[in-house]
């Protein structure tokens, strides 16, 4: 197995792509994080925010505005990348034979895969979100604490979010061999197919009695894990509490890597 850790640790930080979009995720990240304290300190000093409008502003400037439950976390659809290129690369370029071939074991290279682009993702994550917070700290000092403890308790949550999504958008690259299709669906899902279904629940008259069923959809499941606002009512009321969107969100995570490791290890390379 260290063999298999550490041929994947190599390939991981020799790969161009993983350093672009690395600089690419903690660039978005904290210019993002950035741009919204400078923004927010300009309204304190006119007098344009009250009290009540630092309830969890720490976390939702801290997370690119991915804790306030309306958009998703773009660091880590960013770094998620990072895992489709790690299936991705080795079939596009036919380089999984070689690989096979160096390890003789197509277990641990399953799990070496995982494991260190999982570590890598979660790293850089927390790198990004604990500066996005230096930085927001430098404006914001003097009108609220960034760093307080629900902000910590969403960065953790974001950075689980971070590892979950990159493993699922692994799983589905290994199990389709496709780099493209994979980067197409991981974008398309979320921003468009969960939206379709949304739509088609409330205008089909024969679905428009099970509107609840929609909390279920997983990339929006997902977003309860790091939505600072979030008031359920249950872990799987209506809206999921944090641990029921991750048991949704993760268990499709779940399911696609278990898909992904049978039929690695059973299919022709």
């Amino acid at each position: 197995m260290k063999r298999a850790l550490a041929y994947e640790w190599t390939r991981i930080r020799t790969l161009r792509s993983t350093w672009w979009l690395t600089g690419l995720a903690i660039f978005l990240g904290i210019g993002i994080s950035t741009l919204f304290a400078w923004a927010i300190h300009h309204d304190f000093t006119n007098g344009g925010v009250t009290s009540e409008d630092l309830d969890q502003l720490g976390p939702v400037v801290v997370t690119q505005l991915a804790a306030s439950g309306e958009i998703p976390s773009v660091i880590c659809f960013v770094l998620a990348i990072l895992g489709i290129f790690a299936w991705g690369h080795e079939y596009r370029h036919g380089m999984i034979r070689a690989s096979l071939t160096a390890l003789n074991s197509r277990t641990q290279l399953w799990v070496a895969k995982f494991l260190v682009v999982g570590a890598w993702v979660a790293v850089v994550a927390a790198v990004t979100l604990i500066g996005s917070g230096v930085v927001a700290s430098f404006f914001l000092r003097d009108y609220v604490d960034v760093f307080s403890g629900d902000t910590w308790q969403i960065i953790g949550r974001q950075v689980l979010y971070g590892v979950v999504l990159t493993w699922l958008a692994m799983a589905f690259t290994s199990i389709t061999r496709s780099q493209a299709f994979a980067l197409v669906s991981i974008f398309l899902w979320p921003f468009l197919i969960e939206t379709l279904i949304n739509v088609f629940f409330r205008l089909v008259p024969g679905l428009r009695d099970h509107t609840e069923l929609l909390r279920f959809r997983p990339f929006d499941a997902g977003g309860r894990l790091v939505d600072a606002f979030n008031d359920p009512t249950g872990t799987f009321g209506d809206p999921l509490s944090a641990w029921g969107g991750l048991v949704v969100f993760g268990g499709t995570a779940v399911v696609g890597m278990v898909a992904s490791y049978l039929l690695f290890t059973r299919r022709d390379a």
